[in-house]
Formats: C-alpha cells, structure tokens, sequence
C-alpha cells in the first residue's frame, strides 16, 4: 500500500531533511508569546512533534526520526505512505514545515477550540493556507502540564470552520528557553504600540523591547 516512484520518494526525504533544519533553527529551544484580544498564549515546538507534523509514516520514533533528519541520515527505506498517511498529503505537509518559521514571526490568527474529526485543540495559529494546532501536554494522570502550549498537528486548511473563535494577533515576540524575559519582537499591528499592553504581558517583556515600543 502507499508504493509511490523511487524519485517522489527521494524528493520527499530531502524535504524532510531541509525542514528539519529550518525546525531546529528557528523553532526548537525558543518560546513564542502571541498576544491577541488582550490575552496571551505561550507556545513551544518541541522534537518529538516533529515526526508527525511531516505526515508520514516510519517505524523510526519520534526522536529517531527527528535525529535522523537533523543528521541528514534518513533513507528513503524509513519512511513509507498508506491510506493514512497518503503521499500528496504528506508532500503538502513538509512544505508548510519550511514556511512554519515564517508562520510563527509574521502576521497571522489565532483559532480558538477547534475541533477536527479525530481531535480537539485549544489552540491554533493559521496564515490563511494552513494550521498549526496547540494543546497543553498532558501528564500521568490526565493534568495539563506546563504553562506552554505545544504545537502537536499541521493541518492543510485554515480551520477557521472548525474553530469557535478567530482573533487578528497583536504582538509575537519569543525568547531562548534559558531567557527570563522575551527578548525578541517579530511582529506588532501598527494599531496597538506596546505600551497599551496589559501590565501583565509588559513585565514579560526584556527592557530593550519595552524601551523601543
């Protein structure tokens, strides 16, 4: 099932590869605050999300799998399509990973309860062309865990139908794990100077960026 030509095949394990790249560059080990409707949501893309937000299908694990293509060191023998994971689904996927950096410091909308066939999330982020979805982990024993919420699907719409809520963002700023503060601005509707954020959100907020508001 899922057989497709040895050259699609290739194409697609390169892509992977370049996004993994790109994954880890810009996305892993940073914090991103989004600010919409005068509240906040901080997210995380972690490694082991990256396996899935591809939309193949791999006997590898997840953080074999993110190991392997950081390292250039996947084979096209490692990755396979089915009805699940069908190969023009997949091919869509990997590239809005390449633009998932873009998404993540530009201007875009926040989705608010969506609910797909097989899931919910509280969360998600969409340009218009696709939607990264987001809910907080969960532990043992069922408890949202963290106070960030983790970027867990990609999906190829703008799921605004299938969300309760849409807000314009506001602000996105984001800072290395290992900072106290939000360090770095990416994007700021000219309508909303940060000084007109809440008293909350500015104290997340490093003196450098609070200063050129």
């Amino acid at each position: 099932m899922g057989t497709r030509k040895s050259e699609d095949r290739k194409r697609i394990v390169e892509n992977i590869k370049n996004a993994a790249q790109l994954y880890k560059q810009y996305l892993v080990g940073r914090r991103f605050l989004y600010v919409f409707d005068g509240r906040y949501i901080e997210v995380m893309y972690k490694v082991v999300n990256f396996r899935h937000l591809t939309g193949v299908a791999t006997h590898l694990s997840a953080n074999e799998f993110y190991r392997s293509a950081i390292r250039r060191q996947l084979q096209v023998n490692q990755i396979y399509f089915t009805s699940d994971h069908p190969y023009e689904l997949c091919e869509r996927k990997i590239k809005h990973i390449e633009e998932i950096a873009l998404l993540a410091t530009s201007e875009n909308f926040v989705l608010e309860e969506i609910k797909t066939n097989t899931r919910s999330y509280k969360f998600g982020t969409t340009d218009l062309k696709f939607t990264l979805c987001m809910n907080k982990e969960i532990d043992e024993t069922g408890m949202e865990k963290g106070d960030c919420y983790i970027v867990e699907s990609l999906r190829d719409e703008d799921c605004f139908s299938k969300s309760q809520n849409v807000y314009e963002v506001t602000h996105i700023f984001s800072r290395a794990n290992d900072e106290k503060k939000y360090t770095d601005i990416h994007y700021r509707d000219s309508d909303y100077p940060i000084n007109r954020l809440n008293e909350s959100i500015k104290n997340m907020l490093s003196d450098k960026i609070q200063k050129n508001r």
